[in-house]
C-alpha cells in the first residue's frame, strides 16, 4: 500500500528516532544496541536483529531494541513478527511514540488499515509537533478516505 519512496523516508526517519533515543551509556546493551543500529543503516537486517536480541538478553526491558527489531522485519516484509516486537515495546512503555508509528505502517502493509489508523491516532496523541506528525495526519487523511 504505501509506495516504495515513502516507505524509505518512514524507515530513515524511524532509524534516526531509534538511535538517538537513547541514552550513550557504554553498557554491553548499548554496545549491541548500537551495532544493530548500524546494521539496519547497512540494510543488513538478519543481522541487526541478531544485534538487537543480544541487547534484550541483556536488558529485556530495553524497550529501543523492540523498536530496532520491528524496523528490520519491516524493510524484510515480515509484517506478523514487526507487529510483536512493536507492541512488546508497547507493552513496556506505552508512552513510546516511534512504535506507535512502526506500528501503523505494519498493519497498513497486511491492510489492517484500521489498526494502523488506531496506532498513528496514538503516534500524534504522544507527538503532536514535527515533520513526522504533519506526514503522518496527510498519510492518515488519505487512508482514512481508503476506508471510507
Amino acid at each position: 500500500m504505501v509506495n516504495s519512496r515513502l516507505m524509505q523516508v518512514l524507515m530513515a526517519i524511524s532509524i534516526v528516532s531509534v538511535s538517538f533515543s537513547t541514552s550513550i551509556a557504554n553498557t554491553g546493551a548499548d554496545a549491541h544496541f548500537q551495532e544493530g543500529v548500524n546494521y539496519i543503516n547497512k540494510g543488513d537486517y538478519k543481522e541487526a536483529i541478531e544485534e538487537f536480541n543480544k541487547t534484550l538478553n541483556i536488558d529485556p526491558k530495553y524497550i529501543d531494541a523492540y523498536c530496532g527489531i520491528g524496523i528490520a522485519y519491516i524493510n524484510q516484509k515480515k509484517y506478523k513478527e514487526a507487529i510483536e516486537a512493536l507492541e512488546r515495546a508497547i507493552s513496556l512503555d506505552s508512552e513510546k511514540a516511534i512504535a506507535y508509528y512502526l506500528l501503523g505502517m505494519a498493519y497498513e502493509q497486511i491492510m489492517s488499515y484500521g489498526k494502523a489508523i488506531t496506532a498513528w491516532n496514538k503516534f500524534l496523541a504522544l507527538s503532536p509537533e514535527g515533520k513526522s506528525a504533519e506526514r503522518v495526519k496527510r498519510h492518515l487523511q488519505r487512508l482514512e478516505e481508503f476506508e471510507e
